[in-house]
């Protein structure tokens, strides 16, 4: 018995010997020498997608542009042409995760989209945004989520 809990021992010290970490990335994209907002300011490119409170799923092209505007504030025009959405309204925006996110929760002057809105970049400058709006289509109100993705 004593010679196989020394055998289980030495097995467990053995394997232990060629365990490894995982490879750090001490070298990601983002540079956090710049603000927030500076960083990730650009026009992203990419597609919409609309689901209506119908069922329905529209895709569009479109982008969306963040610009500084000041410390902590980053303007953010949201254009997608096939919907006639074009909104230009402010938001926080902070590093996080190897990347930026950034958001409006407010419905008042600072939003001229109207509704609360949150997005995300990462490391490779790809983007996610969404938000839920309300547009008249005819004689009728519809309730739309918003989903964009696109890259720099």
């Amino acid at each position: 018995m004593k010679r196989f809990i020394y055998s289980v021992i030495a097995v467990l010290t053995l394997g232990c010997t060629f365990v490894a970490c995982g490879d750090d990335n001490d070298d990601p994209s983002i540079d956090f020498t710049t603000t927030a907002e500076q960083g990730s300011a650009g026009t992203y490119t990419g597609e919409w997608t609309r689901l209506s409170d119908d069922g329905t799923v529209e895709t569009f092209s479109g982008t969306i542009t963040l610009a500084a505007a000041g410390t902590n504030a980053t303007t953010v025009t949201f254009s997608c042409p096939g919907t006639s959405l074009d909104a230009t309204s402010t938001a926080n925006v902070w590093h996080a995760n190897y990347g930026y996110q950034f958001f409006n929760q407010t419905t008042g002057d600072a939003n001229k989209l109207g509704v609360a809105f949150s997005g995300r970049i990462d490391e490779a400058g790809n983007i996610d945004a969404s938000f839920t709006l309300s547009q008249r289509v005819g004689r009728k109100n519809y309730e739309f989520k918003y989903e964009f993705r696109g890259k720099k």
